[in-house]
């Protein structure tokens, strides 16, 4: 009997860690969802994915991160909230030799920046989204980025890329990189999976 209580005492101590393991697994998730509200977005985390160690480096800042098991797959996002922007314009309309960049512009204005950093300079297509894919995150403005990506330890050396960026006037935009070793069907396939996890509200 005696040993029969300690085995249940072990099962009862494994049970209560495997329990814990999920508010380890996903400690980076809290802030990002704080993010994410700031700036008036929700995300829906996917189905098969799991997180992991989100990129804080160099020209690459990320604030989460996830990725398909054993599918050489994963997905990087990136928040800004860019209300407090709107308050500089303000403070600088009597100078007129300051000039200042319209804050619902930085979206383009830092996508481009980071399509250059990752694949090299104008070494990509991109495009403006339609309304209809802008209407489904609820965003005013969107553009996306395939990329042939540069042979970076920063990116995993994975070879290709999708970045999305969307907007939201006066509010903040939100990026996100897919990164595969493949660019053909299943590389879409995998993308779709994770394509409407976030959107603004």
């Amino acid at each position: 009997m005696k040993k029969f209580s300690n085995i249940l005492v072990m099962l009862l101590i494994l049970g209560g860690s495997i329990y814990t393991q999920p508010a380890q697994t996903y400690s980076q998730l809290k802030t990002f969802q704080q993010s994410l509200s700031a700036t008036d977005l929700s995300f829906t985390f996917p189905k098969d994915f799991k997180e992991i160690k989100a990129f804080h480096e160099g020209n690459i800042d990320v604030d989460y991160a996830m990725e398909l098991p054993e599918e050489n797959f994963q997905v990087w996002y990136l928040v800004k909230n860019i209300q407090q922007q709107w308050l500089k314009p303000k403070l600088s309309e009597d100078n007129s030799k300051r000039t200042t960049i319209n804050p619902d512009s930085l979206y383009n204005v830092m996508a481009q920046y980071a399509a250059d950093k990752l694949a090299g300079k104008n070494n990509y297509t991109a495009k403006y989204l339609s309304q209809d894919v802008l209407n489904t995150f609820h965003a005013d403005k969107g553009k996306s980025y395939q990329l042939e990506l540069l042979d970076r330890p920063e990116t995993n050396h994975f070879q290709y890329g999708l970045l999305l960026s969307l907007q939201k006037d006066r509010t903040g935009y939100v990026s996100m990189l897919f990164l595969s070793n493949d660019n053909g069907p299943d590389f879409y396939k995998k993308v779709n999976k994770a394509y409407y996890s976030v959107k603004f509200n």
